[in-house]
Protein backbone atom coordinates (compact mmCIF):
# COMPACT_ATOMS: atom_id res chain seq x y z
CA UNK A 1 0.00 0.00 0.00
CA UNK A 2 1.32 3.35 -0.97
CA UNK A 3 0.44 5.42 2.03
CA UNK A 4 0.49 9.19 2.32
CA UNK A 5 4.03 10.28 2.99
CA UNK A 6 4.64 12.77 5.71
CA UNK A 7 7.56 15.10 5.86
CA UNK A 8 9.36 16.88 8.63
CA UNK A 9 7.23 19.06 10.81
CA UNK A 10 8.27 22.65 11.30
CA UNK A 11 6.98 23.57 14.69
CA UNK A 12 6.50 27.16 15.72
CA UNK A 13 6.60 27.08 19.50
CA UNK A 14 4.73 29.98 20.96
CA UNK A 15 4.02 30.91 24.51
CA UNK A 16 0.54 31.16 25.85
CA UNK A 17 -1.15 34.38 24.90
CA UNK A 18 -4.37 36.11 25.82
CA UNK A 19 -6.94 36.19 22.98
CA UNK A 20 -8.89 39.44 22.91
CA UNK A 21 -12.57 39.48 22.08
CA UNK A 22 -11.89 41.11 18.69
CA UNK A 23 -10.11 37.93 17.49
CA UNK A 24 -6.46 38.94 17.36
CA UNK A 25 -3.92 36.50 15.95
CA UNK A 26 -6.03 34.70 13.32
CA UNK A 27 -6.09 31.22 14.89
CA UNK A 28 -5.53 29.14 17.93
CA UNK A 29 -6.85 26.36 20.10
CA UNK A 30 -9.71 26.68 22.51
CA UNK A 31 -7.53 26.61 25.63
CA UNK A 32 -5.69 29.80 24.65
CA UNK A 33 -2.46 28.09 23.53
CA UNK A 34 -1.40 28.67 19.95
CA UNK A 35 0.84 26.51 17.81
CA UNK A 36 0.96 24.60 14.56
CA UNK A 37 0.52 21.11 13.21
CA UNK A 38 0.86 19.61 9.74
CA UNK A 39 -2.02 18.62 7.45
CA UNK A 40 -1.30 16.19 4.61
CA UNK A 41 -3.94 15.61 1.91
CA UNK A 42 -3.97 12.66 -0.50
CA UNK A 43 -6.19 11.49 -3.34
CA UNK A 44 -7.48 7.95 -3.92
CA UNK A 45 -10.35 6.32 -5.81
CA UNK A 46 -12.94 3.66 -5.09
CA UNK A 47 -12.77 3.07 -8.84
CA UNK A 48 -14.92 1.52 -11.54
CA UNK A 49 -14.41 -1.05 -14.27
CA UNK A 50 -16.65 0.77 -16.74
CA UNK A 51 -13.87 2.93 -18.26
CA UNK A 52 -10.20 2.63 -19.23
CA UNK A 53 -9.36 5.91 -17.53
CA UNK A 54 -11.06 8.78 -15.73
CA UNK A 55 -8.96 11.95 -15.65
CA UNK A 56 -9.57 14.92 -13.37
CA UNK A 57 -7.40 18.01 -12.97
CA UNK A 58 -6.95 19.33 -9.44
CA UNK A 59 -5.68 22.88 -9.11
CA UNK A 60 -5.99 23.52 -5.39
CA UNK A 61 -7.20 22.16 -2.05
CA UNK A 62 -8.37 24.53 0.68
CA UNK A 63 -9.63 24.13 4.24
CA UNK A 64 -11.74 26.30 6.51
CA UNK A 65 -11.76 26.61 10.28
CA UNK A 66 -14.87 26.68 12.45
CA UNK A 67 -13.03 28.32 15.33
CA UNK A 68 -15.45 31.16 16.06
CA UNK A 69 -13.03 32.74 18.51
CA UNK A 70 -10.80 33.86 15.64
CA UNK A 71 -11.05 35.44 12.22
CA UNK A 72 -9.70 32.21 10.79
CA UNK A 73 -13.22 31.02 9.99
CA UNK A 74 -13.74 33.89 7.54
CA UNK A 75 -11.30 32.67 4.87
CA UNK A 76 -10.35 29.53 3.00
CA UNK A 77 -6.77 28.44 3.66
CA UNK A 78 -4.90 26.86 0.70
CA UNK A 79 -3.15 23.65 1.73
CA UNK A 80 -2.20 22.14 -1.66
CA UNK A 81 -1.63 23.49 -5.18
CA UNK A 82 -0.92 20.42 -7.31
CA UNK A 83 -2.24 21.70 -10.69
CA UNK A 84 -2.00 18.12 -11.97
CA UNK A 85 -4.17 15.79 -14.04
CA UNK A 86 -4.81 12.46 -12.30
CA UNK A 87 -6.12 9.17 -13.67
CA UNK A 88 -8.44 8.10 -10.87
CA UNK A 89 -8.33 4.48 -12.01
CA UNK A 90 -4.64 4.32 -11.08
CA UNK A 91 -5.47 5.26 -7.48
CA UNK A 92 -6.95 2.02 -6.15
CA UNK A 93 -6.09 -0.60 -3.54
CA UNK A 94 -4.47 1.79 -1.14
CA UNK A 95 -2.53 3.74 -3.79
CA UNK A 96 -2.71 7.38 -2.74
CA UNK A 97 -1.37 10.37 -4.63
CA UNK A 98 -0.17 13.18 -2.40
CA UNK A 99 -1.84 16.47 -3.30
CA UNK A 100 0.21 18.44 -0.81
CA UNK A 101 0.78 19.25 2.83
CA UNK A 102 0.99 22.42 4.86
CA UNK A 103 1.67 23.65 8.35
CA UNK A 104 -1.54 25.05 9.83
CA UNK A 105 -2.52 26.83 12.99
CA UNK A 106 -3.74 24.41 15.61
CA UNK A 107 -7.50 24.33 15.89
CA UNK A 108 -10.74 22.81 14.65
CA UNK A 109 -11.58 22.68 10.94
CA UNK A 110 -14.88 21.68 9.38
CA UNK A 111 -14.72 22.17 5.61
CA UNK A 112 -12.52 21.19 2.67
CA UNK A 113 -12.79 22.62 -0.83
CA UNK A 114 -11.39 20.95 -3.94
CA UNK A 115 -10.82 23.30 -6.90
CA UNK A 116 -10.94 21.52 -10.27
CA UNK A 117 -8.77 22.88 -13.05
CA UNK A 118 -9.73 23.98 -16.56
CA UNK A 119 -6.28 23.43 -18.10
CA UNK A 120 -4.78 19.92 -18.13
CA UNK A 121 -1.26 19.05 -17.11
CA UNK A 122 1.24 18.97 -20.01
CA UNK A 123 1.79 15.22 -19.90
CA UNK A 124 0.51 12.26 -21.90
CA UNK A 125 -2.38 9.94 -21.02
CA UNK A 126 -2.47 6.13 -21.13
CA UNK A 127 -2.85 6.25 -24.93
CA UNK A 128 0.39 8.21 -25.28
CA UNK A 129 -1.46 11.36 -26.30
CA UNK A 130 -1.44 14.79 -24.67
CA UNK A 131 -4.40 15.37 -22.39
CA UNK A 132 -7.15 16.75 -24.66
CA UNK A 133 -9.22 18.12 -21.76
CA UNK A 134 -8.77 18.93 -18.11
CA UNK A 135 -11.48 16.43 -17.14
CA UNK A 136 -12.35 13.50 -19.38
CA UNK A 137 -12.63 9.73 -19.67
CA UNK A 138 -11.54 6.99 -22.07
CA UNK A 139 -14.23 4.45 -22.82
CA UNK A 140 -13.71 0.71 -22.54
CA UNK A 141 -14.46 0.17 -26.23
CA UNK A 142 -12.40 -1.04 -29.17
CA UNK A 143 -11.85 2.51 -30.41
CA UNK A 144 -10.37 4.06 -27.24
CA UNK A 145 -13.05 6.73 -27.47
CA UNK A 146 -12.30 9.91 -25.50
CA UNK A 147 -15.22 11.82 -23.97
CA UNK A 148 -14.96 15.18 -22.17
CA UNK A 149 -16.50 15.36 -18.72
CA UNK A 150 -18.82 18.33 -18.42
CA UNK A 151 -18.49 20.00 -15.02
CA UNK A 152 -21.79 21.57 -13.86
CA UNK A 153 -21.61 25.27 -13.12
CA UNK A 154 -22.29 24.62 -9.43
CA UNK A 155 -18.84 23.03 -9.07
CA UNK A 156 -16.88 25.71 -10.92
CA UNK A 157 -16.15 27.52 -7.65
CA UNK A 158 -15.04 24.34 -5.94
CA UNK A 159 -16.36 21.12 -4.45
CA UNK A 160 -17.16 21.75 -0.79
CA UNK A 161 -16.80 18.79 1.58
CA UNK A 162 -18.04 18.97 5.15
CA UNK A 163 -15.60 17.10 7.38
CA UNK A 164 -14.67 17.79 10.98
CA UNK A 165 -11.01 17.40 11.91
CA UNK A 166 -8.57 18.88 14.39
CA UNK A 167 -5.01 20.00 13.91
CA UNK A 168 -3.13 19.66 17.18
CA UNK A 169 0.05 21.45 18.09
CA UNK A 170 3.12 19.50 17.02
CA UNK A 171 1.14 16.64 15.40
CA UNK A 172 0.43 15.38 11.89
CA UNK A 173 -3.03 14.90 10.39
CA UNK A 174 -3.48 12.77 7.26
CA UNK A 175 -6.67 13.04 5.21
CA UNK A 176 -7.54 11.05 2.10
CA UNK A 177 -10.02 12.35 -0.47
CA UNK A 178 -11.74 9.25 -1.87
CA UNK A 179 -12.92 10.42 -5.31
CA UNK A 180 -15.48 7.74 -6.19
CA UNK A 181 -15.33 7.50 -10.00
CA UNK A 182 -18.16 4.97 -10.08
CA UNK A 183 -20.56 7.45 -8.51
CA UNK A 184 -19.08 10.60 -10.03
CA UNK A 185 -19.43 9.95 -13.76
CA UNK A 186 -22.98 10.35 -15.07
CA UNK A 187 -23.96 9.16 -18.52
CA UNK A 188 -26.52 11.26 -20.38
CA UNK A 189 -29.59 9.44 -21.67
CA UNK A 190 -28.37 9.56 -25.28
CA UNK A 191 -25.04 7.98 -24.34
CA UNK A 192 -23.07 10.75 -26.04
CA UNK A 193 -22.46 13.14 -23.15
CA UNK A 194 -20.82 12.44 -19.78
CA UNK A 195 -21.13 14.68 -16.74
CA UNK A 196 -18.79 14.92 -13.75
CA UNK A 197 -20.81 15.11 -10.53
CA UNK A 198 -18.07 14.55 -7.94
CA UNK A 199 -18.81 12.16 -5.10
CA UNK A 200 -15.97 12.39 -2.59
CA UNK A 201 -15.57 10.93 0.87
CA UNK A 202 -13.01 12.29 3.33
CA UNK A 203 -11.20 9.65 5.38
CA UNK A 204 -8.61 10.04 8.10
CA UNK A 205 -5.89 7.40 8.38
CA UNK A 206 -5.77 7.50 12.17
CA UNK A 207 -7.31 4.51 13.99
CA UNK A 208 -8.13 2.56 10.82
CA UNK A 209 -7.63 -1.14 10.06
CA UNK A 210 -6.87 -2.79 6.73
CA UNK A 211 -8.99 -5.58 5.28
CA UNK A 212 -7.25 -7.22 2.33
CA UNK A 213 -7.24 -10.42 0.34
CA UNK A 214 -7.41 -11.97 -3.10
CA UNK A 215 -10.41 -12.69 -5.34
CA UNK A 216 -10.13 -15.92 -7.33
CA UNK A 217 -12.11 -18.09 -9.74
CA UNK A 218 -13.29 -21.23 -7.92
CA UNK A 219 -14.05 -23.10 -11.17
CA UNK A 220 -10.38 -23.90 -11.82
CA UNK A 221 -9.39 -27.02 -9.91
CA UNK A 222 -5.63 -27.07 -10.63
CA UNK A 223 -4.83 -23.65 -9.21
CA UNK A 224 -6.55 -20.56 -7.92
CA UNK A 225 -6.87 -18.11 -10.82
CA UNK A 226 -6.95 -14.47 -9.66
CA UNK A 227 -9.70 -12.26 -11.07
CA UNK A 228 -8.51 -8.84 -12.20
CA UNK A 229 -10.79 -5.81 -12.14
CA UNK A 230 -13.45 -7.24 -9.83
CA UNK A 231 -15.24 -4.63 -7.71
CA UNK A 232 -14.80 -5.26 -3.98
CA UNK A 233 -16.81 -3.19 -1.53
CA UNK A 234 -17.31 -2.95 2.21
CA UNK A 235 -21.01 -2.58 2.99
CA UNK A 236 -23.17 -2.04 6.04
CA UNK A 237 -26.42 -3.95 5.61
CA UNK A 238 -29.64 -4.82 7.34
CA UNK A 239 -32.65 -6.84 6.18
CA UNK A 240 -33.76 -4.52 3.38
CA UNK A 241 -30.98 -1.97 2.82
CA UNK A 242 -27.27 -1.86 2.10
CA UNK A 243 -24.80 1.02 2.06
CA UNK A 244 -21.35 0.95 0.43
CA UNK A 245 -18.70 2.43 2.74
CA UNK A 246 -15.55 1.84 0.68
CA UNK A 247 -14.83 0.05 -2.58
CA UNK A 248 -11.93 -0.76 -4.88
CA UNK A 249 -10.95 -2.90 -7.88
CA UNK A 250 -8.78 -6.00 -7.65
CA UNK A 251 -5.24 -5.36 -8.84
CA UNK A 252 -3.96 -6.13 -12.34
CA UNK A 253 -0.56 -6.96 -10.87
CA UNK A 254 1.44 -4.40 -12.85
CA UNK A 255 5.08 -5.47 -12.68
CA UNK A 256 4.39 -7.91 -9.85
CA UNK A 257 2.25 -10.90 -10.79
CA UNK A 258 1.70 -11.89 -7.15
CA UNK A 259 -0.50 -8.81 -6.73
CA UNK A 260 -3.01 -9.97 -9.34
CA UNK A 261 -6.54 -10.18 -7.97
CA UNK A 262 -5.65 -8.53 -4.67
CA UNK A 263 -7.60 -5.79 -2.92
CA UNK A 264 -7.22 -3.50 0.12
CA UNK A 265 -9.87 -1.56 2.03
CA UNK A 266 -9.09 0.88 4.85
CA UNK A 267 -11.98 0.62 7.32
CA UNK A 268 -13.07 1.82 10.74
CA UNK A 269 -12.40 -0.83 13.38
CA UNK A 270 -14.82 -2.34 15.88
CA UNK A 271 -17.42 -2.54 13.11
CA UNK A 272 -19.03 -5.38 11.13
CA UNK A 273 -18.98 -5.21 7.33
CA UNK A 274 -20.08 -7.29 4.40
CA UNK A 275 -17.14 -7.62 1.99
CA UNK A 276 -18.75 -8.09 -1.43
CA UNK A 277 -16.93 -9.02 -4.64
CA UNK A 278 -18.51 -8.85 -8.10
CA UNK A 279 -17.26 -8.62 -11.68
CA UNK A 280 -19.54 -7.26 -14.40
CA UNK A 281 -17.21 -8.55 -17.10
CA UNK A 282 -18.00 -11.69 -19.09
CA UNK A 283 -15.74 -14.67 -19.84
CA UNK A 284 -15.85 -17.41 -22.46
CA UNK A 285 -15.93 -20.97 -21.10
CA UNK A 286 -15.23 -24.15 -23.08
CA UNK A 287 -13.62 -24.98 -26.40
CA UNK A 288 -13.75 -22.19 -29.03
CA UNK A 289 -16.23 -24.02 -31.25
CA UNK A 290 -18.73 -24.55 -28.44
CA UNK A 291 -17.66 -21.88 -25.95
CA UNK A 292 -20.38 -20.12 -23.99
CA UNK A 293 -20.29 -16.71 -22.36
CA UNK A 294 -20.75 -16.53 -18.60
CA UNK A 295 -20.48 -14.06 -15.71
CA UNK A 296 -19.29 -14.44 -12.15
CA UNK A 297 -21.91 -14.50 -9.42
CA UNK A 298 -21.24 -12.13 -6.51
CA UNK A 299 -19.59 -13.49 -3.38
CA UNK A 300 -19.67 -12.11 0.15
CA UNK A 301 -18.00 -12.61 3.52
CA UNK A 302 -19.00 -11.13 6.86
CA UNK A 303 -16.09 -9.60 8.77
CA UNK A 304 -15.73 -7.99 12.18
CA UNK A 305 -12.91 -5.47 11.83
CA UNK A 306 -10.68 -5.50 14.92
CA UNK A 307 -9.00 -2.51 16.54
CA UNK A 308 -5.30 -2.02 15.70
CA UNK A 309 -5.16 -5.20 13.64
CA UNK A 310 -5.26 -5.88 9.90
CA UNK A 311 -7.09 -8.97 8.66
CA UNK A 312 -7.08 -11.12 5.51
CA UNK A 313 -10.27 -12.19 3.76
CA UNK A 314 -10.09 -14.04 0.45
CA UNK A 315 -13.15 -14.44 -1.78
CA UNK A 316 -13.99 -16.95 -4.52
CA UNK A 317 -16.34 -16.23 -7.42
CA UNK A 318 -18.34 -18.89 -9.28
CA UNK A 319 -19.29 -18.76 -12.95
CA UNK A 320 -22.96 -18.39 -13.79
CA UNK A 321 -25.29 -18.01 -16.74
CA UNK A 322 -26.70 -14.51 -17.01
CA UNK A 323 -29.64 -12.54 -18.29
CA UNK A 324 -30.59 -8.93 -18.89
CA UNK A 325 -32.58 -6.40 -16.88
CA UNK A 326 -33.70 -3.33 -18.82
CA UNK A 327 -36.28 -0.62 -18.53
CA UNK A 328 -37.18 3.05 -18.45
CA UNK A 329 -37.02 5.52 -15.58
CA UNK A 330 -39.31 8.54 -15.77
CA UNK A 331 -38.13 11.58 -13.81
CA UNK A 332 -41.00 13.87 -12.82
CA UNK A 333 -40.03 17.32 -11.53
CA UNK A 334 -42.25 19.85 -9.79
CA UNK A 335 -42.09 22.24 -12.76
CA UNK A 336 -41.92 19.54 -15.49
CA UNK A 337 -38.55 20.91 -16.65
CA UNK A 338 -35.22 19.06 -16.82
CA UNK A 339 -32.23 21.40 -16.48
CA UNK A 340 -29.86 20.13 -19.19
CA UNK A 341 -26.96 22.20 -17.82
CA UNK A 342 -27.28 20.55 -14.43
CA UNK A 343 -29.65 17.57 -14.76
CA UNK A 344 -30.57 15.32 -11.84
CA UNK A 345 -28.31 12.30 -11.36
CA UNK A 346 -30.35 9.11 -11.35
CA UNK A 347 -28.84 6.13 -9.53
CA UNK A 348 -30.02 2.71 -10.67
CA UNK A 349 -28.81 0.23 -8.06
CA UNK A 350 -29.21 -3.54 -8.11
CA UNK A 351 -29.52 -5.43 -4.82
CA UNK A 352 -29.74 -9.14 -4.06
CA UNK A 353 -29.55 -11.56 -1.14
CA UNK A 354 -26.45 -13.67 -0.57
CA UNK A 355 -26.69 -16.50 1.94
CA UNK A 356 -23.49 -15.60 3.80
CA UNK A 357 -24.38 -11.94 4.28
CA UNK A 358 -28.02 -11.20 3.49
CA UNK A 359 -28.99 -8.07 1.55
CA UNK A 360 -26.14 -6.50 -0.48
CA UNK A 361 -25.59 -4.05 -3.30
CA UNK A 362 -24.25 -5.66 -6.47
CA UNK A 363 -24.03 -2.98 -9.16
CA UNK A 364 -24.61 0.77 -9.57
CA UNK A 365 -25.20 2.72 -12.78
CA UNK A 366 -25.65 6.49 -13.14
CA UNK A 367 -27.66 8.29 -15.81
CA UNK A 368 -29.15 11.70 -16.51
CA UNK A 369 -32.59 11.99 -18.16
CA UNK A 370 -33.33 13.60 -21.52
CA UNK A 371 -35.43 16.73 -21.94
CA UNK A 372 -38.58 14.62 -21.66
CA UNK A 373 -37.47 13.36 -18.25
CA UNK A 374 -36.78 9.79 -19.38
CA UNK A 375 -33.79 7.50 -19.45
CA UNK A 376 -33.32 3.89 -20.47
CA UNK A 377 -31.00 1.29 -18.98
CA UNK A 378 -29.88 -2.22 -19.86
CA UNK A 379 -27.68 -4.30 -17.55
CA UNK A 380 -26.48 -7.90 -17.76
CA UNK A 381 -26.43 -9.72 -14.41
CA UNK A 382 -25.91 -13.32 -13.20
CA UNK A 383 -28.98 -15.47 -12.64
CA UNK A 384 -30.87 -14.56 -9.49
CA UNK A 385 -33.50 -12.25 -8.04
CA UNK A 386 -32.88 -8.53 -7.76
CA UNK A 387 -34.36 -5.37 -6.34
CA UNK A 388 -33.92 -2.51 -8.82
CA UNK A 389 -33.93 0.89 -7.10
CA UNK A 390 -34.06 4.22 -8.93
CA UNK A 391 -33.21 7.31 -6.88
CA UNK A 392 -31.97 10.88 -7.21
CA UNK A 393 -31.24 13.65 -4.74
CA UNK A 394 -34.48 15.44 -3.88
CA UNK A 395 -36.67 12.70 -5.40
CA UNK A 396 -38.71 9.90 -3.82
CA UNK A 397 -36.98 6.60 -4.68
CA UNK A 398 -38.86 3.76 -6.34
CA UNK A 399 -38.18 0.02 -6.34
CA UNK A 400 -39.01 -2.78 -8.76
CA UNK A 401 -38.23 -6.49 -8.77
CA UNK A 402 -36.66 -8.67 -11.45
CA UNK A 403 -35.84 -12.38 -11.63
CA UNK A 404 -33.38 -13.98 -14.04
CA UNK A 405 -33.99 -17.74 -13.96
CA UNK A 406 -32.40 -19.17 -17.10
CA UNK A 407 -29.64 -18.32 -19.56
CA UNK A 408 -30.49 -15.32 -21.76
CA UNK A 409 -33.55 -14.59 -19.61
CA UNK A 410 -34.79 -10.99 -19.74
CA UNK A 411 -36.74 -8.86 -17.30
CA UNK A 412 -38.32 -5.43 -17.76
CA UNK A 413 -38.52 -2.87 -14.95
CA UNK A 414 -40.10 0.54 -15.55
CA UNK A 415 -40.01 3.06 -12.71
CA UNK A 416 -41.00 6.64 -11.99
CA UNK A 417 -39.32 8.89 -9.45
CA UNK A 418 -41.12 12.05 -8.35
CA UNK A 419 -39.47 15.19 -7.02
CA UNK A 420 -40.23 15.89 -3.40
CA UNK A 421 -42.56 18.86 -2.97
CA UNK A 422 -40.93 22.16 -2.07
CA UNK A 423 -42.43 24.12 0.79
Amino acid sequence: MKLIKTFGICLLLMGSIILFACGGGGGGSSDGATGTGTLSVGLTDSSTDKYQAVYVTVDEVQVKSNDVSTKQNENWEPVANPKKTYNLLNLVNGVTEILGEKELLAGHYNQIRLILGETPESKNNILGDAHPYANYLILNDLSDTVKPLKVPSGFKTGIKLVHQFEVKQGEDVELILDFDACRSVVRASNGEKYILKPTIKVTGTLNKSMVSGIVTDDSTSESETPIIGALVSAQVSDQDSARVVRSTLTDDGGDNIVHEGRYQLLLSPDTSFNIVAFSEGKVWVGEPAVAVEKMYSPACARVDVPIDEDILKDLKLSLSDFGNISGTVTVTTNDDVIDQDDPPVVYIIFYTNIAECGYVEVATHLFSPNTDGELTFSVDLPLGSYDVVASAEGFIPNTGQAALNTSDDTAAVDLEIIEQPSF
